[in-house]
């Protein structure tokens, strides 16, 4: 389980690291490489955050309280 959410957020700064890259780099010329990767983040994000809701509710992970 937790290797999963490791994948979901490698790729989440995977994608916030390229809309980086395409923002620095493509100045004018209208490209819309940085709109998608920043789009792709935030459906990624909202996947993992439904993920973990999921996993919570299958009984796959426990709430841990502040000791």
């Amino acid at each position: 389980m937790n290797y999963i959410i490791l994948l979901f957020f490698i790729f989440i700064i995977y994608s916030l690291g390229s809309a980086l890259y395409y923002m620095m780099n493509d100045r004018g010329g209208g490209s819309k490489r940085m709109v998608k990767a920043l789009t792709i983040r935030v459906v990624v994000s909202i996947a993992l955050f439904i993920f973990v809701l999921f996993s919570f509710w299958m009984g796959w992970i426990k709430p841990a309280g502040v000791a």
